[in-house]
């Protein structure tokens, strides 16, 4: 037997109960993105808001996640999966009924956190009630599902503002958290480390420091000026510090010296830099279709999820051909359409046509699978089992990071450059957007430059199942 058949009614539940908790990690990446100019106009906010809604999401993610192993550890993975449960759970409800665009970005950050729980949770109980001869295939299906919902979200939170509010993109989440953490409460079962590595606090708060600094320093620099420079600055040492201490530490958080490995090194850029793109433009393209296409809420959900259509389709024969022949031809083809793609939706932009825009986003679709699972898992090929741990951490936290950096630059030189609030100038709003795409497509080139000149040819044969996790990532 095969599949779902294979299972006990344990496994059953347990990959269920992932399931939904995973998808709807994903789903809340991009669902809101296209509500964002509805809650502005709800919440009376501002461009600045629409960006900080959204990152302050991210950023918890790309802090928390690198220490949800280690809090499992100590407290067990079960509990920890449903303190994350419990903490998106309560973040949604409260973003339902936010009063104030402070108050959603408030629990936005909380709904964050809960997500930076659950996400390695889910993949850890998971291949923990697996029998081993399951455990890639319910990889691969968290990865497809995963995907699909991040495709997906667009076009479900289109579909949710033509019939009602936008409160109710948070409140679908609650029934199936609910279900998911009576599930997991009775048949995930409970197991920690009996030696826990240290939960290193220091560390968490360098970083956590270190990046809020940098992120609100960018986001804000069209506003703020010289002092935004000067956060930036100080954000950036702190991260100095933190990168120095993890280097000493026996244990560290992230193994940072692992980037001594050029194959690890230049992945974790390309990663950095699709990521940066992928959720950057995402935030700006809906911006550009309402404000400046003047397009309504549905067309710019279609023309969000047609930038990923491609990702749930090639993630896997991508990670099969990165398998035979190495990551780096992938990657850097797959850096040059997004690149491409990103040129094409900048230099279309000022005919104000949405479809125009299609051949862009239809080729930076492309090039999304093509780095993101050869990126993910092309490095393990070359590295001992020791080590894979590590990696996979440096590699989620490059994907985290790229995509916050990626709204706070281009959403500070959309702001430089143009204007997206509520009736603004449609050419005004594609001056920024066209700025926006430019910017993005000089960071893939520059990936694009990095990896053709450091990454190194054909490696060794990575796992089936290291393949399949790679997909998770795009």
């Amino acid at each position: 037997m095969t599949g779902r058949r294979a299972l006990d009614t344990r496994q059953r539940r347990v990959l269920a109960a992932m399931l939904a908790c995973n998808a709807l990690v994903f789903l809340d990446q991009t669902a809101v993105v296209v509500a964002l100019p509805s809650i502005v106009d709800d919440l009376g906010g501002t461009p600045q808001d629409v960006r900080w809604t959204i990152t302050a999401y991210l950023l918890p993610l790309a802090v928390f996640m690198v220490l949800a192993g280690r809090i499992a550890d100590h407290v067990g993975r079960r509990r920890t999966l449903l303190a994350g449960m419990a903490l998106f759970a309560i973040g949604s409800a409260a973003c339902a009924l936010a009063p104030s665009m402070g108050a959603l970005i408030a629990f936005r950050a909380l709904q964050g956190i809960g997500g930076a729980l659950l996400q390695p949770l889910v993949l850890s109980n998971t291949t923990r009630v697996m029998p081993d001869e399951r455990r890639g295939w319910a990889i691969g299906l968290l990865a497809t599902g995963g995907t699909t919902f991040l495709i997906l979200g667009p076009l479900i939170a289109a579909g949710i503002l033509e019939a009602g509010s936008w409160r109710w993109i948070f409140v679908i989440n609650l029934p199936v958290l609910a279900v998911a953490f009576v599930v997991a409460r009775r048949w995930v079962m409970p197991s920690r480390e009996s030696r826990p590595r240290p939960l290193e606090p220091v560390g968490v708060a360098l970083l956590l420091t270190g990046l809020a600094a940098t992120v609100v320093g960018v986001t804000q620099i069209a506003e703020w000026g010289a002092p935004s420079a000067g956060l930036i600055a100080a954000g950036l040492l702190v991260l100095a510090a933190f990168v120095r201490r993890e280097m000493r530490l026996p244990q560290p958080l992230i193994r940072v010296d692992l980037l001594r490995d050029r194959l690890l090194a230049t992945s974790l850029v390309a990663l950095f830099a699709i990521q940066f793109v992928v959720l950057g433009s995402s935030v700006h393209l809906v911006l550009f279709a309402e404000r400046g296409l003047e397009v309504g809420t549905v067309e710019a959900g279609l023309l969000v999820a047609v930038a990923g259509v491609f990702t749930p389709l090639l993630s896997i024969p991508a990670g099969r051909i990165a398998d035979r022949r190495g990551p780096r031809s992938l990657v850097i083809g797959g850096l040059a359409l997004a690149s491409a793609g990103l040129v094409w939706m900048a230099l279309s932009a000022g005919r104000l046509s949405a479809l125009l825009l299609l051949p862009g986003l239809l080729v930076f679709s492309l090039g999304r699978p093509a780095v993101f699972t050869p990126a993910s898992v092309g490095p393990f090929a070359t590295l001992t089992s020791e080590r894979r741990a590590f990696a996979a951490g440096l590699v989620t936290e490059s994907r985290q990071l790229g995509a916050v950096m990626g709204v706070a630059v281009i959403g500070a030189v959309f702001a430089a450059a143009g204007e997206a609030s509520a009736g603004a100038d449609p050419e005004v709003v594609a001056h920024g957007f066209r700025a926006g795409m430019l910017t993005a497509a000089g960071v893939t080139a520059a990936a694009l430059v990095t990896a053709a000149a450091w990454m190194p040819g054909r490696a060794a044969r990575p796992s089936a199942e290291l393949v399949r996790e790679g997909a998770r990532g795009g």
